[in-house]
């Protein structure tokens, strides 16, 4: 986040995967958005100190709404003036709330909840069209043919581009592409499925019994 700040983006997106903490069989989280807010306040304790906030500020438990919507805000304010905004799990309600921080200084939105579909708002689109991604780990659930299930993982780090691969094996992950920018859903789909294609072709009957039954017993 340091390298984007300082090369001067002042509209950014963090998305990282959070730890399920207290899961049950029929709901990763039961606690809703809350049990996420706190799950994540740990995490970017570090990223909060070296983007310069004070123990006091990282520690404040501020919100843009109700604190049942869990929209965390940390803010600073520089020497010259501007402000840093870091806002976690923020959505479409607070969207006038953003423009304003995002006129103030540099915003970083942390796992937004801009859900982006054919409803949307055109100003809510174009808002996060202008956010770029600077951090982000994302694991990917891909299929191959006879619905053989694949995981894969996408990745990028500014100024990076988009890292996507396949693991191979626990904790081994194969490069299938770079991308200039976030790749779509559906190329993302259509990549995995080639490359399954080639590379499981001679997988057994056996072997593809296995990934059936290990992807059954995630669900």
């Amino acid at each position: 986040l340091l390298a984007a700040v300082d090369g001067g983006v002042k509209k950014m997106a963090v998305e990282v995967p959070l730890p399920i903490t207290g899961g049950t069989e029929l709901d990763d989280w039961p606690g809703g958005i809350g049990q996420k807010y706190e799950t994540l306040r740990p995490m970017i304790v570090e990223t909060l100190k070296s983007l310069g906030f004070t123990a006091t500020q990282i520690a404040s438990r501020t919100f843009m709404s109700l604190e049942d919507d869990a929209i965390g805000i940390w803010s600073r304010t520089g020497d010259d003036g501007q402000q840093l905004n870091v806002v976690c799990f923020a959505t479409p309600e607070v969207l006038r709330e953003l423009q304003e921080l995002a006129g103030k200084g540099t915003l970083i939105l942390v796992n937004h909840q801009f859900f982006l579909d054919q409803f949307s708002r055109a100003e809510t689109k174009e808002f996060i069209a202008s956010t770029q991604i600077v951090y982000l780990l994302q694991s990917l659930n891909m299929k191959g043919p006879g619905l053989l299930p694949i995981k894969g993982v996408m990745q990028r780090v500014y100024p990076q581009p988009y890292v996507v691969g396949r693991r191979i094996e626990a904790g081994v992950f194969q490069v299938l592409k770079t991308f200039e920018s976030k790749p779509p859903q559906k190329e993302l789909l259509e990549m995995f499925f080639k490359d399954s294609e080639v590379r499981d072709k001679s997988l057994s009957f056996f072997d593809r019994l296995k990934k059936l039954g290990a992807e059954a017993t995630n669900i």
